[in-house]
């Protein structure tokens, strides 16, 4: 069976922040759109927004954390990824 959703979101691509219709079956992008509805876009986007289904789908694009460990790069956990940021903010707040 397959399951066909719609998901409403905003393009970072850029300042427009255009809102985005993207449309999906079981996980990949059939379809993005502009959202007719937002306030500030009415519905336009530009060839950036459209080129999200290629990021999306870039076989280059990371789809975990990685974290640099002498010399290399190494894949660990959204815990991880997580703490480690929060650590560093922390740090950087109290300097």
């Amino acid at each position: 069976m397959s399951l066909l959703q719609s998901h409403y979101r905003t393009c970072n691509l850029c300042e427009a922040m255009c809102g985005l219709v993207i449309t999906t079956t079981n996980g990949n992008i059939d379809k993005i759109e502009g959202d007719k509805k937002d306030p500030l876009s009415h519905g336009y986007i530009c060839p950036k927004a459209l080129a999200y289904k290629d990021l999306h789908e870039d076989s280059d694009r990371l789809k975990f954390p990685i974290k640099k460990v002498k010399g290399n790069w190494e894949k660990i956990s959204w815990e991880e990824a997580f703490d480690f940021v929060s650590d560093r903010l922390v740090d950087i707040q109290e300097k």
